[in-house]
């Protein structure tokens, strides 16, 4: 059952990535950068303080649901402790643009931007509302009831962002359909979640998840800053355009770490769990099998973006997006680090080491920020420094960098506690990623259509899955496992079980 809601959440998350990239092409194709950058630094602006909105209290919810505490106590706590949040989150951000402009006596770049920034802020205040039906959700492992609504988001906000392309409506009406996509997002998880009890909030509950909470807020606070400063910095050193080339590919390659993420979502309630009922070969088993699996999906995916990159932002994009080329060919590696990570990170969690997350995290962060200001401005004329100047690039090359020694530290202390060395096989997914890197590149220049750069994408997963299955590491049981979690039938049954549930 795992992994039939692991492809939920894979599928949820392919369709929302294959949603989210038809509205970016309207986007490239009727509207322009620089209005796409607005949006980009808005949503980027307001992200930055979404740190007071978690704190670290959505991993405790989990944390503690998945340890059997009383169900209707913990909602109630969460609830209440989710409604304080949003309220502290909406004020900071107020506050910085009242300091902003009139302490610092400062402004945005254009009257646009602050706008969109509230905006945003809006549709930020009512996820955190969301989180708290959404965590819930997850900490029950009923991934249908969290994956449906993010889903009915996203069609709902591509929907709108077309209709605002199509109309030319301008960058505050695009900011808008992020807060109309959110209302249902709001209403159709409020409607999974009428029938879960709700009890008086509790003090001592409140501790246990304070307890557990405070070492993850720094992680949660450091991981937020690390993926948004770089388009805040971007904005201020260079301009609203180079914002939106930016942010188009980001989100070209987020969705792949989002179900990367929302499968370590469901690895940590499981290994909590199993921590629980200290079954330690099952927590090892399950960590082993999510790296294998999260492996041979995100590296062929991962290989066609850099490979293929140019032909996709010609074809899925626009040549106004050419610019940011160099990025699509460096920023996706982040994604399969995080991909690599992710089992390690949801183990040491699970089993109740919060602290080792927040490390990780924090120097991620750090680096994250240290390298984004030598590597994005060209200088920074108060302090009369000289720096590398690499602009867009120099964000992406910042983010891998980062990523990669986050994954060092977390793979090392999983083997310095629990003594698990990895998954060798992972080695034999990168020789044939890289096999079908050397192939797909020869094959990249005759490439012009749509529907050539659809063949040459599957006529590459084929390739790397041929030549797993020649190295004996893709065998005939995974070939039935992915066809059982992917049988429609079954997974349509599982979905109206637990929503009648």
């Amino acid at each position: 059952m795992i992994a039939r809601k692991s492809a939920l959440i894979i599928a949820t998350q392919i369709a929302n990535g294959i949603l989210g990239y038809i509205g970016l092409k309207f986007i490239a194709l009727y509207m322009q950068p620089w209005e796409y950058g607005i949006v980009g630094f808005a949503y980027g602006y307001v992200a930055l303080f979404s740190i007071f909105r978690q704190l670290g209290f959505d991993e405790a919810h989990v944390k503690r649901i998945s340890e059997g505490k009383d169900l209707g106590k913990c909602i109630a706590t969460f609830s209440l402790v989710k409604l304080f949040l949003a309220g502290l989150m909406a004020s900071i951000v107020i506050l910085s643009i009242a300091i902003w402009k009139y302490l610092m006596h400062r402004g945005f770049e254009t009257p646009l931007h602050e706008k969109a920034v509230y905006i945003m802020l809006a549709w930020f205040v009512l996820g955190t509302l969301t989180q708290s039906m959404r965590m819930t959700f997850n900490a029950k492992k009923e991934i249908a009831k969290s994956q449906l609504p993010q889903f009915l988001f996203t069609f709902v906000r591509v929907i709108a962002t077309i209709y605002v392309a199509l109309m030319n409506l301008g960058a505050l009406a695009l900011a808008y359909t992020y807060l109309f996509g959110g209302i249902f997002n709001f209403s159709l998880a409020l409607y999974f979640f009428k029938d879960y009890p709700i009890d008086k909030p509790s003090l001592s509950y409140f501790k246990e998840y304070a307890k557990f909470a405070m070492p993850m807020a720094i992680a949660s606070a450091s991981y937020i800053i690390m993926m948004n400063v770089d388009k805040v910095f971007i904005q201020l050193f260079y301009a609203a355009e180079q914002v939106g080339h930016y942010f188009a590919i980001f989100n070209l390659s987020r969705f792949i770490i989002l179900f990367a993420t929302s499968v370590g979502l469901l690895l940590f309630p499981t290994i909590s769990e199993y921590h629980a009922k200290n079954n330690f070969r099952e927590i090892r088993k399950l960590t082993l099998q999510a790296e294998r699996y999260l492996s041979m999906i995100v590296f062929p995916i991962v290989t066609l973006m850099i490979v293929l990159a140019k032909p996709i932002i010609h074809i899925l994009l626009s040549d106004k997006y050419m610019p940011a080329l160099p990025v699509l060919q460096i920023l996706p590696i982040f994604v399969l680090i995080e991909a690599i990570a992710r089992p390690y990170v949801a183990k040491l969690q699970g089993m109740d080491m919060p602290n080792l997350i927040r490390n990780r995290v924090i120097i991620m962060a750090i680096l994250n920020v240290i390298l984004n200001l030598i590597l994005i401005p060209k200088d920074i004329r108060m302090l009369g420094l000289k720096l590398a100047g690499l602009g867009i690039r120099g964000a992406a090359i910042a983010t891998v960098v980062a990523y990669m020694i986050g994954m060092i530290y977390i793979r090392y202390k999983a083997w310095k506690i629990t003594k698990i060395r990895g998954n060798i096989k992972i080695a034999f997914h990168a020789i044939a990623a890289i096999l079908t890197g050397f192939i797909l590149n020869y094959m990249a220049v005759y490439i012009s259509r749509w529907y050539e750069l659809l063949a040459i994408a599957l006529f590459g997963i084929a390739i790397y899955f041929a030549f797993l299955f020649l190295m004996r590491e893709f065998k005939k049981e995974d070939f039935e496992f992915f066809v059982d979690t992917l049988n429609i039938k079954k997974m349509i049954k599982y979905i109206k079980e637990e929503v009648k549930k």
